[in-house]
Parts: structure tokens; sequence; C-alpha cells
């Protein structure tokens, strides 16, 4: 199987823990996506994360505290384009204050989207505030309240809609949540706000429950006078709490029916390295048929590294078919405790990509007041590898070749007349 460099899109994750999260000194950098036509892993497309704090950081699990995200679709023959770009800015406790979405559209960045977060005196997510680019200023969408009980767990999630007549947040939905004596959540409720009655009204409930080996989660939907069961998760767990299987079925009005089933091994810690999906075959008694496998590999930090995926053929057993996807992720360690700057844009903005970069190395640089500058490739230990000169000029586009760099970080430095820009990248082959 050959494979070609790409990089995938990871979206946001929630932030309402994003002040528990564990200071694992080690960031996600950059992720690479990739698609199979059955020979070939294909490039799709491509995203870095910059963090100009090395106070701040995230990965899969914990929320991506990255000041700018970049993500570049992949065109063919080495060449990217401008997809998406993301902008955040914090607090002087590292909150995210606020999250900002560019699209690429005629030759610039546009502003998109943005939400908008505040926070408690204890630090915990307060409110959300979703908007969206009205071409001059920003205009108010949805806002998300949330409220904790004396344990400080969240018990309720309430979504308002933006009133432009009235200028104010209407009310939409809410999610209430119950724990029991341990603190685990064991239920949650969803209410729709009926205008009409001014009062909320049952729509679904989420029920989970706990054992030493097993644990369910149920989803009903209200009928109007109960809730009725309409799927569940149950999860099955070793003396160890390795995850062993996670079985998914739909209840047809009489009984649970089976409908997919992930197997679980090889495991690293409490991490597991195969993932067999399984689809339930109705055939005589029935029975589980392969699907899809993933084989997972993770860093000392026990983080994500690559997740591969294999499509099963009867008869011939795992092979790569078209659609089977794959990731690479990508890392940095990094000292929670300075607060020291990292990365200085001065006077300017540079894109860099692809990253990771396998080959070629873009630089497209534009500068707010036109001058001269330098480009200069330093390995992690400050050691200069190449340099060019950019001739003056407010824009300037080039290239790097990285062929016959070892796989690894590396340091763009950008010395302007009147600026400087440090971009962080990754090589791999």
């Amino acid at each position: 199987m050959k494979r070609k460099m790409l990089l995938l899109t990871l979206a946001l994750p929630a932030f309402l823990c994003q002040n528990l999260q564990a200071q694992t000194m080690s960031r996600l950098v950059a992720s690479s996506d990739y698609s199979s036509d059955g020979a070939t892993l294909n490039v799709n497309d491509s995203t870095s994360y910059s963090y100009y704090s090395m106070a701040r950081g995230g990965d899969l699990n914990n929320t991506l505290k990255y000041d700018v995200s970049t993500n570049w679709l992949f065109l063919g023959d080495s060449a990217y384009a401008n997809n998406y770009n993301y902008l955040q800015t914090f607090d002087a406790n590292n909150n995210i204050l606020s999250t900002i979405a560019q699209r690429w559209i005629g030759g610039m960045w546009v502003n998109w989207s943005n939400v908008v977060y505040t926070y408690n005196s204890m630090g915990q997510l307060a409110t959300a505030t979703f908007q969206n680019w009205g071409g001059a200023t920003w205009v108010n969408q949805e806002q998300d309240v949330y409220s904790y009980n004396t344990a400080n767990q969240l018990y309720l999630e309430q979504s308002n809609t933006w009133n432009g007549l009235t200028s104010t947040f209407l009310p939409n939905t809410q999610k209430i949540y119950y724990y029991d004596g341990s603190g685990r959540l064991i239920q949650e409720v969803d209410q729709t706000y009926n205008t009409g009655s001014s009062l909320y009204e049952y729509t679904a409930e989420t029920s989970y429950s706990y054992s030493l080996i097993t644990n369910t989660v149920t989803y009903s939907v209200w009928s109007g006078s109960a809730f009725v069961d309409n799927n569940m998760y149950t999860d099955t767990y070793d003396s160890t709490g390795d995850l062993l299987t996670r079985l998914y079925q739909t209840f047809n009005g009489s009984v649970w029916v089976n409908q997919t089933l992930s197997v679980y091994s090889g495991f690293m810690s409490t991490l597991p390295t195969t993932q067999i999906n399984q689809l339930w075959d109705t055939t005589g008694g029935g029975t589980w048929d392969n699907s899809r496998k993933y084989m997972y590999t993770y860093n000392g930090f026990n983080q994500l590294t690559s997740s591969i995926g294999e499509s099963w053929n009867t008869g011939v057993g795992w092979e790569f078919a078209s659609g089977d996807p794959a990731a690479f992720f990508y890392y940095e360690t990094y000292n929670p405790a300075s607060a020291s700057v990292k990365t200085v844009a001065a006077n300017g903005s540079a894109n860099v990509y692809p990253v990771p970069a396998q080959n070629i190395l873009h630089v497209d640089l534009n500068w707010n007041e036109a001058q001269s500058a330098t480009v200069t490739l330093c390995d992690m230990s400050g050691r200069e590898i190449s340099r060019m000169n950019v001739p003056f000029g407010a824009q300037y586009t080039g290239a790097i070749s990285v062929s016959n760099l070892a796989d690894g970080m590396y340091v763009i430095k950008i010395n302007g007349t009147h600026g400087q820009i440090v971009k962080q990248i990754v090589v791999a082959h």
C-alpha cells in the first residue's frame, strides 16, 4: 500500500471540560487524513495548529487551545488550496474567549462564524454565543447557557435563539443532567420550549447505567405521555477496565435488535490497537459479519498517532478497499508551567503548508508594509538548514524542498525589515 500525505480537519471539541484537562506535556500540531482507492492512500486535505504560548496545548481528548489553525485542500500534483482558518483568543487564565472561523474566498480570508465564551467565578464555562458574519459586524444566532450545582457538576444547559427584532435571546431547548451519589451521570432529559404554553416540554431522554464489566446508554423518545425506547449502546469491559466490545441496538417496539458491534483488542495501557466493526446479518438465526478493521498506534503520552482502516472481503480477508480511511497525528512536547510566547507575528502573516510536508513546503507571505526578508529553515536545536532571500515587496510566494530532511519537527523563521514571523512545521515522508 502506497501512502501519500494528507491532513485531517478536526472538529472542535466541546469546551465544558477545558479547565479540567490533563497537562499532557504533548500537544497536537498537525494531523493527516487519507482515503483509499483500493491501492493507494490519497491526500484529501491538510491542517496545522500553532500555539503562541507554551502554557497552552490540547489533543484529540482535550480542548485544543491553539492560536491559529489552518486547513488546506489537496488539489493534486503537490498543489494545495486554502480552505478554513480558525483564530482563538484567550484570557489571563488561558480560557478560550473566542473562536473565529474564516473561509478562503476570492483570494482572501473572509470571516464566517464566531463563538464567544464567558466563564463563572469558578472558571467554568458560563455561556457560548454563536455568531455569523454579517458583512460588517458579527450577528448573534444562538446562545448556550450553562448552570452548575453545588458539586460543580453541569446540571442545566439551555439553548436560546436570537431575535433580531427584539434584540434578545429567546428560549429554544434545554438539557437537564442528573447524577448518582458517586457523581456519575445517570440521566439527561431533553426539552423544547413551547411558545404557546411558555413551558418546556419533553422530547427525549438518555439514561446511563454502570456495573463492573458493563455500561449501557439508552436513548428514548417522548411519545406525548411516556418515554419510548429508541436505541441503546452496551459496552463491556475486562477486569482491568479495558473496553472489549460496544454493541449498538435499536428497539422495534417489542425487542432490541442487533445493528453493529465493535470488538477491541491489543491494548496499550487501556488503549486498543485494533478495533473490528461488525454488522448484524439476520440470515438464519443471525450472525455477526466483519465490516471494517481499524488499527491504532499511540505515542508515549497515550495520544493517538495513527488510525488505519481496512475492509473485510469474504473469502480473502482484510484488505484496503475504495473509501477506507486513514489518519495520522503529529505532536510536540511543551512546558505548561511556562507562559512564554513561542511564535511571534509582526507586521504581517505567513501561510506555510502543507503540515506535515512530504517533499515541498510552500510559503505565502503577506506584509502589512512592503519590505525585504529572509526565510530560514532550522532544526529544533536551532541549526540552520537552508535560507532564501525574499525581495522587497508586500507579498511573496515561494517553496522549500524538504525531500532530503529526516522526519520530525522544524522551524521556519521569516525575518523582515520591520517584523518577524516564526512557524513550526512537521516533515513526514
